[in-house]
């Protein structure tokens, strides 16, 4: 049982002092834990050990010595230190670490991970330089079914589950590879029960042999997470047999009769299970929603409800977000008779994963920035209710701006020989485009040797690689059955496999595969956790375009050739080296995309080294370095040593001790480009980004003596001496990280924000705060916090509402006060997160100040309002409630009094847009003469789906619309927009005053669509 540790000497620093001892471990070797800091040898008990190392650390002048924490080494260090080691540490209990590994081919020797397949063999590794207590000990090691940390405390018995009995290791003080261990039975070990599709374990060292897990044993598996993971074939069908498929067409306000079917696969045992999670699945363009069978059937069978929709692609991808959206909340909404209710209460409306396919892979990302955005109106789920969206081979075509992930989850599945979505620089459409627009967990698959048309199971060969490199359907199906399933487990329930299965979506294929795909199959994974996190960001490559400076702040030094910072475009339209364009074969940034990446290449031992900034230089709480790197498509040094690029990374801390890994110990380097032709001379397709992640303890194996709590700086070095001898790369997000799994707090503000408030009177709004992925909030640490006018912001606890809900309360203020606000939350793994991501410096805010108002219009009635059509063939302005067609029309108006004014607002079909113009709506004539400081204020809406040179525009006139000056143009826009300006600022105010809104559709090729609401002219004053 745990036990409170007590000192059993009294006062041995006296003895110290006068004999000037000098034995124990070297100085700066310490491993105390913030837990019990006089447990300086870190063992998990205190013991004369301990006195002997805080004496060397004292006499060293190492300030692990400084107890009193006054900056100095001092006598007081001596009394504080004996205070707290006769205080004793309190329930000292076991010491938690990774304990499962796999053998590697270097340095560190042993890897600890989480995933292993069926039938692999686990080992146990332990190195003695950190935990010193197992050096020549004899211990009892047990392999124990998962438990939680309650369960632990609650039931500390080990209880093996490998039949035999615990298994006796003789631990050694020597290396890390003299203390690996082949578990024995570990190839015989279970796999998953239930619908989970891994056996999760626990593994603990007891080394006092009281058959409990008690102080000083150590254990892998106590937290949130398993030890390990025994994981299942994912390419095989899960537990669940399958009813039959459900085929049938739903009927719903804006899904056209054409496009009306849906086909669900379930559980056939449905009624005996918890609610499910859904999976919706939207076809690509000549595609059918029958095509997916295979995917339905095996996710169902492990525990899902899958519904294929047919997919309005032909008009392009706004209409298939539409049909995404729409279907699923038809679905949802007809549950009552789909299938003659059957799914009636069976459905998890909270978890909802979107898949889409080639303009289906776009229109799924791009609905979803419609529902967040409002842009839509859904009854029946919100964008909350998202929890991933994936995109297989999408399109590219609406581009920044309005196919935007956002923090959603968000997935890339994409085949290297897509004959369709090629990626081609010159075809204008990048599916990694998409994938680096989101800020949120981020994950992509790029599978070589596969086709567009792989990923269904009817569409025709379309595949444009190399001879002898075509995977096949069957093959690629199985990366693809594997890959969504772990998805869906990871980001769809809150099983402990699911969660410690993310290891398939970021460790090299060549370390960590599903059974049943090949070994010879090519799959680059890319991974990042959320931006909006707590990790530390070394250099994101996108502030500090100056290459000897990171985004961070840190200085950047470097002896490789050809460094440059870029945007990742290339913009010639040809994959040829020519020599003049450093951003040869990356198509991760298209039009408006910001995506940057550095760029450089050696033939001989070089390096790039990354200082760390003062106040980030503590990482004894981080887990992983990480990174993205991708060798340069069809650059000389590339071609010159075709295969996987290997080099080494090393931190270095504040007392110059350096710890050096070479990335390919851990199974593969970074891989060799796809040798496909096109799109100009050579061979070698579009850079392949993949995520390369170390684990920061790895850095300590075998006595390194690296301080992770004073890592000073992050080195890579390249060349012969360190790995490949020539090579090029790109290379993207060097952070640091102290998640082991994808978590994290969602904010989403409900209620519309003020620009302007009285004076005296409370600001209110809703706030949506919700942990996702095996997060939870921490109770009570909800808050508000605002300023006025500077100063320290002062919190205010946020009141819950229910169901994620919360109400935030500003105080009243005082007039000319201008209130600064954000919210924060804490998670029990992310800890605090902030709303805006980057508050404080971005805030919230508003000014205070009584308003006077001339004009005060919410379009109920519009007295004194016209019209004037130039060259209009269709979509003239009108007056009314939206038909809400989702065809880039408004769904709802603006300030939810039911009227604006919109454009073809056609409540009898949906083809309905600006077709020529201008269209011209006019205000009337207003007397501003007497209002100096005058303001408009509106809400405008407008879309434009090809991104052309349509535009709406906002013009004033001073003299009664005799002559017009330019407010603002507009292009595409998200949703309604208000927009403030002072008059003033344009022309001088008059007694004639008049204001036009312009929308045109010129030449007419477009959807374009506008709406106008909320008009306001007012003046503001402060007595």
């Amino acid at each position: 049982m745990a036990s409170t540790t007590t000192a059993r000497f009294a006062r041995p620093w006296k003895l110290f002092l006068s004999a000037g001892l000098a034995v124990g471990l070297a100085a700066g070797t310490a491993h105390a834990t913030p837990e019990c800091p006089a447990d300086i040898d870190g063992d998990g008990a205190l013991t004369l050990f301990d006195f002997l190392e805080f004496q060397n650390l004292f006499d060293a002048g190492d300030l692990a010595a400084d107890f009193d924490g006054d900056g100095d080494l001092t006598l007081f260090d001596f009394l504080e230190f004996q205070n707290q080691f006769d205080a004793g540490c309190d329930e000292a209990g076991a010491i938690e670490t990774e304990l499962a590994a796999i053998t590697v081919s270097g340095y560190p020797f042993s890897s600890h991970v989480d995933a292993f397949n069926n039938g692999s063999q686990v080992r146990i590794a332990i190195d003695p330089g950190q935990f010193p207590s197992v050096a020549g000990v004899t211990a009892d090691v047990y392999v124990v079914a998962n438990k939680s940390q309650a369960e632990w405390d609650a039931d500390p018995a080990l209880m093996d589950v490998r039949g035999g009995g615990a298994q006796s290791i003789a631990f050694t003080a020597g290396t890390i590879q003299d203390n690996t261990f082949l578990l024995d039975g570990s190839t015989t070990l279970a796999g998953p029960a239930g619908d989970d599709i891994a056996g999760v374990y626990d593994l603990v060292v007891d080394l006092d042999g009281d058959g409990e897990l008690s102080d000083g044993d150590l254990i892998d598996g106590r937290g949130d997470l398993g030890g390990f993971a025994i994981f299942k074939n994912l390419t095989a069908l899960g537990p669940y047999a399958t009813a039959p498929a459900l085929d049938y067409a739903v009927s719903w306000p804006g899904i056209i009769s054409s496009r009306d079917r849906q086909i669900t696969v379930y559980p056939e045992n449905i009624a005996d299970l918890p609610p499910l999670p859904l999976i919706v699945i939207s076809h690509g363009n000549g595609h059918q929603y029958v095509w997916y069978d295979f995917l339905q059937q095996h996710l169902a069978s492990h525990g899902f409800v899958v519904m294929c929709n047919e997919n309005d692609t032909q008009p392009g991808i706004e209409t298939a977000s539409t049909s995404t959206y729409l279907h699923t909340d038809a679905f949802l909404g007809s549950l009552d008779t789909i299938g003659g209710g059957v799914l009636q209460g069976q459905i998890d409306t909270s978890r909802i994963m979107w898949i889409g396919h080639s303009r289906g892979g776009e229109g799924v990302a791009r609905a979803y920035t419609r529902v967040r955005d409002g842009l839509v109106t859904t009854e029946n789920y919100d964008a909350d209710d998202i929890t991933l969206v994936s995109s297989i081979a999408p399109n590219n075509s609406l581009g920044s701006g309005n196919t935007e992930p956002g923090l959603v989850n968000y997935h890339l599945l994409w085949g290297s020989a897509d004959g369709d979505i090629s990626g081609a620089p010159s075809a204008g459409v990048s599916s990694f485009a998409i994938h680096d627009r989101a800020v949120g967990n981020r994950y992509s698959t790029y599978l070589h040797g596969a086709d567009h048309n792989d990923f269904n199971c009817c569409g025709f060969n379309d595949f444009s690689g190399p001879p002898g490199t075509e995977i096949g359907r069957a093959e690629a199906q199985r990366v693809q059955e594997a890959v969504y399933l772990v998805l869906a487990k990871l980001h769809n329930e809150e099983s402990i496999g699911g969660r410690m299965a993310a290891e398939y979506l970021w460790r090299q294929a060549e370390s960590l595969e599903s059974q049943s795909v090949s070994q010879t199959t090519v799959v680059v994974r890319e991974y990042r956790e959320t931006t909006d996190g707590d990790d530390f960001y070394i250099d994101d490559f996108q502030t500090n375009p100056a290459i000897d400076q990171s985004s961070s702040g840190g200085s950047v030094m470097f002896s490789v050739s050809n460094a440059a910072e870029v945007l990742q475009s290339d913009s010639d339209g040809s994959y040829s080296w020519t020599g003049s364009q450093p951003s040869n074969g990356m198509t991760r940034a298209t039009s408006g995309d910001d995506s940057r990446g550095l760029v450089f290449d050696w033939t001989s031992d070089s390096f790039i080294e990354f200082s760390v900034i003062p106040g980030e230089r503590d990482w004894t709480d981080d887990f992983f370095l990480s990174f993205r790197a991708a060798q340069g498509t069809r650059h000389p040094q590339t071609a010159a040593a075709l295969g996987d690029l290997n080099f080494t990374v090393s931190l270095r801390d504040g007392a110059g001790t350096t710890s050096s890994i070479n990335t390919g110990v851990y199974g593969g380097g970074v891989e060799e480009p796809y040798q496909r032709t096109g799109a100009g001379s050579g061979a070698g397709w579009q850079n392949e980004y993949e995520t390369i992640r170390i684990r920061l303890s790895d850095f300590l194996v075998n006595g390194s003596g690296l301080d992770l709590g004073d890592i000073e700086a992050v080195r890579f070095d390249f060349g012969p001496s360190f790995g490949s001898a020539v090579g090029r790369l790109g290379l993207d997000d060097l952070y640091v990280n102290n998640n082991r799994a994808p978590l994290g707090i969602d904010f989403d503000i409900e209620s519309v924000l003020p620009d302007i408030a009285a004076p005296g009177e409370e600001v209110s709004f809703l706030v949506e705060v919700k942990a996702k992925d095996g997060e939870a909030l921490v109770g009570g640490s909800e808050v508000l916090r605002y300023r006025f006018d500077g100063g320290t912001f002062i919190d205010v606890p946020l009141v819950s509402m229910g169901e994620d809900l919360y109400e935030a309360t500003i105080p009243a203020a005082a007039c000319g006060d201008n209130p600064e606000f954000y919210l924060a939350a804490e998670g029990t793994a992310s800890g605090e997160v902030v709303f805006p991501p980057t508050a404080p410096d971005d805030v919230f805010g508003y000014t205070v100040a009584n308003q006077t108002f001339i004009a005060d219009l919410d379009f109920e009635t519009a007295v004194g309002w016209t019209f004037e059509n130039i060259e209009i063939t269709d979509g003239a302005w009108d007056r009314g409630v939206p038909a809400a067609w989702g065809r880039g029309d408004p769904n709802a108006d603006f300030d939810g009094s039911g009227q604006c004014f919109l454009t073809d607002n056609d409540t009898t079909q949906s083809n309905s847009d600006v077709d020529g113009g201008p269209t011209i709506l006019i205000s009337p004539v207003y007397d501003l003469s007497s209002a100096p400081g005058a303001q408009l204020s509106y809400a405008r809406w407008f879309t434009n789906d090809d991104l052309d040179v349509d535009s709406m525009d906002v013009e004033v006139s001073n003299n009664g619309g005799l002559s017009w000056t330019l407010i603002e143009t507009t292009g595409d826009a998200a949703g309604w927009n208000k927009m403030t300006w002072n008059i003033s600022d344009f022309v001088p105010l008059t007694s004639q005053m008049q204001f036009r809104f312009l929308v045109t559709d010129n030449p007419n090729d477009s959807v374009t669509e506008a709406g106008l609401d909320a008009f306001q002219i007012f003046t503001t004053s402060c007595p």
